[in-house]
């Protein structure tokens, strides 16, 4: 078995000692302590209905360049994976303009070469939201934690407000401001909490038929180790066209995304502040075989480039998923 050798590469610089640790979770507590009174407090004839929904997936991809980017290393070998996917959510409405939805998800990847690298993420995620006349406001959180190789690796929090409505019968808003934290196991350096801002601009071209997402987001990461700390820029394009193949309906998706990060202190193997862009396109070609299964193509690239060797790369995965859902 070949080991991987990005797992214990790497050191970080002296760590801050002026900055505070996260302070998400005591948020996160009171607003999940708020969830549950308020779902004790609203009378039970006022509820309008309870959606549940249930989504398993199984699927298959080759990777040429098995890495992981939480580290920025790469192995420059190529690995074949499996994943499967089990997703649950419970939608409760309640006085036709209120709702709140619970969302809990499994994901499993395993690497035919390189376990070591084997993954299993779990998340978690609350999101209220309420309507009035055509804005929509909410607030979202989302908590995430990874093992790899059956070992403790990341954990990801985030609490993000937002609000959306349509300015035309075929142009929507989305506004969102998303406060994250992040720890990485033995790697204290790279502990962080985030702050940014985002807007998303749908135009529908042809209603739900075909539609086009362009995005801004603009993001913060301060981090436990100064030379991990960076502001960024984002763009994100994306297109959505459904057709009938057969009398069965195809969904075509296009993503691209291009990241510029600006580090704010020199890195000490260059010397000098870190400069990165970030280039991702993603396509997906999915054949709903009926109102429960659907079949999918998927091609994803990624291309880092940096002033920082060890941190540029690419990353080609191609491969297919069978997903079910009720």
């Amino acid at each position: 078995m070949r080991r991987l050798n990005i797992i214990k590469a790497g050191s970080y610089t002296r760590l801050a000692a002026t900055k505070r640790p996260p302070t998400l979770k005591n948020t996160t507590n009171n607003l999940l302590i708020a969830i549950v009174l308020f779902s004790i407090l609203v009378p039970q004839s006022a509820s309008a209905g309870t959606e549940w929904e249930l989504e398993l997936a199984a699927g298959y991809a080759w990777d040429d360049n098995v890495g992981l980017d939480e580290l920025e290393r790469a192995t420059g070998e190529s690995d074949e994976v499996t994943s499967l996917e089990i997703q649950g959510s419970a939608l409760f409405s309640f006085q036709d303009s209120i709702s709140m939805r619970i969302s809990a998800g499994l994901v499993d990847d395993s690497y035919q070469k390189f376990s070591q690298v084997d993954r299993r993420t779990e998340s978690l995620g609350i999101n209220l939201e309420t309507q009035r006349g055509g804005v929509t406001a909410g607030i979202n959180w989302f908590d995430v934690s990874a093992d790899l190789d059956s070992e403790a690796f990341l954990t990801y929090e985030r609490l993000s407000p937002y609000l959306a409505g349509f300015l035309s019968k075929r142009w929507f808003l989305r506004g969102e401001y998303v406060y994250g934290e992040k720890t990485i196991a033995r790697r204290p350096g790279r502990e962080a909490d985030s702050h940014s801002v985002s807007m998303d601009s749908y135009f529908f071209i042809q209603g739900l038929k075909r539609y086009a997402v362009v995005g801004y987001t603009f993001r913060v990461d301060n981090a436990r180790a100064n030379r991990y700390d960076y502001d960024s820029h984002a763009l994100k394009i994306k297109y959505v066209h459904r057709e009938t193949l057969a009398g069965l309906p195809l969904e075509l998706e296009l993503e691209g995304k291009f990241e510029d990060r600006q580090y704010k202190a020199p890195d000490p193997v260059i010397r000098t502040e870190r400069e990165d862009t970030r280039l991702r396109f993603s396509a997906e070609l999915k054949l709903l075989v009926n109102k429960y299964a659907s079949v999918a193509l998927q091609v994803k690239n990624s291309d880092y480039d940096s002033n920082v060797p060890t941190a540029s790369y690419s990353d080609l995965v191609v491969g297919t998923e069978v997903r079910l859902s009720f």
